[in-house]
């Protein structure tokens, strides 16, 4: 028989929780969604303006679900919505007539603040509450600045380009005689040249990291703002004509990225298909 105590390492019992792993941030000072709940918050009552499929708009709807914000969605179709509709939002909400907006009350004035622009709002959850739940910004000041790097591709480089707005525009700027599906077309190529060069990105990184490598698109092992951006932009790039087999061939990495945020519960439940 086996002496009393001979094999085992420790003494006594241990209990606990499984929390969430962080690769950046001290677990210790991470706070759960009911921590966050239940404290004196000086931002509340968030609403986000949004449009359903606007790949904007998601990003936004995966920052508020990493820091845990629960929030009420108003339903904002600019191009469908009725004149009267479409210029009450432009005069009381946003004069740029884009989604998304988030709105919210600063407690510390009572007041309704408004900000617009999708990497500015997420800027702000992200200085607002910099230690609840988690974080889309790594520490590390190389990692953060690929990550901006990465988001700027897509917001500056590759979104404003496939604008429905710009893209109509395209067409009737050209007149009858040009072919009413150019403006797709230059949507399409600007699409490609942008995930292209993410793709250079995002493999070079992976490939320093070697074994340390995480899943999503810096290399870590928690999606970031880069993440947040590159996911709703593959989702647009199918929707302009870019298939499966041509983003095969053109940025793997960047499916492979997208195959594992697509089982992270922020893009399942941040998804256009879950926010209809």
């Amino acid at each position: 028989a086996q002496a009393p105590g001979k094999g085992r390492v420790g003494f006594g019992s241990c209990t606990g929780t499984i929390r969430p792993a962080y690769t950046d941030v001290d677990a210790s000072v991470r706070e759960s969604k009911d921590d966050v709940m239940s404290k004196q918050q000086r931002f509340t009552d968030f609403k986000l303006f949004g449009f359903w499929r606007s790949s904007c708009t998601w990003r936004v709807r995966v920052a508020l679900c990493a820091k845990a914000i629960p929030f009420e969605t108003e339903h904002v179709d600019i191009l469908h919505e009725q004149a009267q509709k479409k210029e009450t939002y432009s005069t009381g909400v946003n004069v740029m007539s884009q989604v998304p907006v988030l709105e919210c009350t600063d407690t510390s004035t009572g007041e309704r603040l408004r900000i617009t622009q999708s990497l500015a709002i997420i800027e702000f959850l992200e200085e607002a509450f910099p230690n609840v739940a988690s974080s889309l910004l790594p520490n590390d000041p190389v990692e953060k600045a690929m990550v901006r790097e990465i988001s700027e591709i897509v917001n500056s480089g590759i979104q404003p380009l496939q604008n429905v707005s710009l893209v109509t525009m395209v067409a009737e700027v050209g007149g009858k005689d040009q072919d009413p599906n150019s403006g797709r077309m230059i949507a399409k190529w600007y699409i490609e040249k942008g995930l292209e060069a993410i793709e250079k990105i995002v493999r070079e990184t992976k490939e320093q990291k070697g074994e340390a490598c995480g899943p999503f698109a810096i290399g870590g092992f928690c999606p970031t703002m880069a993440d947040a951006c590159l996911i709703p932009q593959l989702y647009n790039a199918r929707r302009f004509g870019v298939d499966d087999a041509t983003l095969g061939i053109l940025c793997p990495t960047l499916l492979q990225v997208e195959a594992a945020c697509s089982e992270h519960p922020w893009f399942r439940f941040s998804h256009p298909d879950s926010a209809k």
